[in-house]
């Protein structure tokens, strides 16, 4: 799944080898994702303004706000719904940091594997497990491999018990091995950013 970044919408041209179907709490991401309440409060002033000042001129501004609101939670089911979905370990606490394992191809040409190392805001300790869904990021459709993927952590959308842990039961054993194997070749300390693997048959 592309993520266009900037645009409210995503790609359908590409679709997700996991996808997250991950059910969206509007307070929950609220919470975590302080850019919906920043476009929320102009839509408000907005309505406010039209009820108690002047309907004339209140009603294309809150017009205006309510399509970028619209569009924003749009994206945003979007991309828990239908994003890359890969597991993710704390692997740091101070500060904290997850790391997130995938391959970057495109899949019609070689393997790209990475791992994507993220600031983590979660209740998730050293060591733990997490559900991570992630969009993706490339320069031209012709390259063989994606520039650059997002992973979200899915605890910032959903903090329903059971639904988090249907995820995680989706990721393979494997999937957790090949992550741990990966961080053993970028080495401690560990810190944020997107890192090329070299082994597992890579076309780097």
């Amino acid at each position: 799944m592309k993520d266009d970044r900037g645009i409210f919408t995503l790609d359908s041209d590409t679709v997700a080898s996991n996808p997250g179907r991950v059910r969206i709490m509007p307070f929950v991401l609220m919470r975590h994702m302080h850019k919906s309440v920043l476009l929320l409060i102009p839509l408000l002033a907005s309505l406010f303004f039209a009820f108690q000042v002047s309907l004339l001129w209140g009603a294309l501004p809150s017009a205006i706000f309510f399509v970028i609101n619209y569009l924003y939670w749009r994206r945003k089911q979007e991309h828990f719904a239908y994003g890359d979905s890969n597991g993710g370990i704390v692997v740091s606490e101070n500060p904290k940091l997850i790391a997130v394992a995938t391959d970057l191809s495109k899949g019609f040409a070689g393997s790209f594997p990475v791992v994507k190392i993220v600031p983590y805001k979660g209740k998730a300790k050293l060591n733990d497990r997490i559900g991570t869904i992630a969009l993706y990021e490339g320069t031209s459709s012709c390259t063989p491999h994606w520039s650059d993927f997002f992973p979200v952590p899915m605890e910032y959308v959903n903090n329903n018990g059971k639904e988090l842990d249907a995820v995680l039961r989706s990721y393979s054993e494997e999937s957790w091995e090949v992550l741990e194997s990966r961080l053993k070749q970028i080495g401690k300390p560990y810190k944020e950013g997107l890192f090329k693997i070299s082994a597992e048959n890579s076309s780097w």
